[in-house]
């Protein structure tokens, strides 16, 4: 698949797509405002069985889960991914990695030749985080990766201006349906 950008000739605009997965709502905020600035459809990741987004097992039961690879069910989802070009796809950070309904994502959904870009919210350094995920995407065209560290502690404005910009220098690379 040939990209577009904005400089060429022969103008292709591309359909874009938001996929993330959010436990307790903060990968939420960044995947909507994505989705604002580039009016394009959104996607939420629903596992099955989720965790209680409240109190701390969350972070045993979503830690072991990280850590074990585990891949669990999620919602089925009505999209036909062939027909978006560029894909943003978000998660938390869990143990160091992305969340396991994104594994999930990713395994049973072909993004070869896709157009991606990943950001990570993470409570903590995030640099294996990113990197494994960027791994997880073979076969893809990696745009780029933005992290947001400690979200929810930091002044939400700045992780959205932040959000903005990211997204606004991805954009300036391609002329995006919706825009």
């Amino acid at each position: 698949m040939s990209v577009h950008t904005k400089d060429d000739t022969t103008k292709k605009k591309l359909n874009t797509l938001v996929v993330y997965y959010s436990l307790t709502n903060t990968t939420k905020t960044i995947a909507e405002t994505i989705q604002k600035e580039l009016s394009c459809d959104i996607l939420r990741i629903k596992p099955k069985k989720s965790l209680n987004p409240n109190g701390n097992s969350k972070f045993v039961w979503g830690g072991m889960q990280a850590t074990m690879h585990a891949k669990p069910k999620i919602e089925s989802h009505n999209l036909d991914l062939s027909k978006y070009d560029l894909i943003f796809i978000g998660t938390p950070v869990w143990a160091w990695t992305f969340t396991p309904p994104i594994r999930t994502f990713l395994a049973e959904n072909d993004l070869h030749n896709k157009n991606v870009a990943l950001w990570t919210c993470a409570g903590g350094s995030d640099e294996k985080a990113l990197s494994r995920f960027k791994k997880q995407v073979k076969g893809c065209n990696l745009i780029d990766g933005m992290k947001i560290i400690q979200p929810a502690d930091n002044n939400p404005e700045s992780n959205i201006k932040k959000t903005i910009e990211w997204v606004k220098s991805i954009k300036s690379g391609f002329i995006i349906k919706g825009v």
